[in-house]
């Protein structure tokens, strides 16, 4: 399979993160799932809705098409399918270290607070967010599961 427009997901990425992936010792690339970036990294409807797996959800939640539900720890909703390579560039400068890098696989999984724990919490009656280990909302990663180095291309 050959990188093009179609099937490549364009990312920047720090300088320390982008040696490490190219010496093969992280091999994992992170990127949260957001109201201004969801449609980037999943599946979504003509109109826009994320899309979700049905065998994933743990009950009839009413918070179902929100970007944070929690599940019961599972992200029911589906990975784009069209991402084969990502395409890392440092920083934004015209002249910078590129390298286009196979996915193996792309998951979720929860942010995680200062202490390890899944970055969970609920919304009040008055619309206000607040931290609770027992919400039922947590902000949630996909995580890009990297294979071999396609190109590198040093400045």
């Amino acid at each position: 399979m050959k990188s093009t427009k179609e099937n490549t997901l364009y990312l920047t990425i720090k300088q320390v993160y982008f040696d490490q992936i190219i010496e093969g010792s992280k091999k994992e690339e992170y990127r949260e799932i957001k109201d201004t970036t969801y449609k980037k990294y999943l599946e979504v409807s003509e109109q826009g809705w994320p899309l979700f797996d049905t065998t994933l959800i743990s009950e009839d939640d009413e918070l179902l098409g929100d970007l944070c539900i929690w599940n019961n720890g599972v992200y029911p909703y589906i990975p784009k399918q069209k991402w084969e390579f990502l395409h890392l560039a440092v920083g934004y400068a015209k002249e910078r270290d590129t390298a286009i890098v196979e996915i193996t696989d792309i998951t979720f999984q929860p942010l995680l607070d200062k202490k390890g724990n899944p970055a969970r919490f609920s919304v009040d009656e008055n619309d206000m967010a607040k931290i609770d280990a027992e919400g039922n909302l947590c902000f949630w990663m996909a995580v890009f599961h990297l294979g071999e180095i396609v190109e590198l291309h040093r400045k």
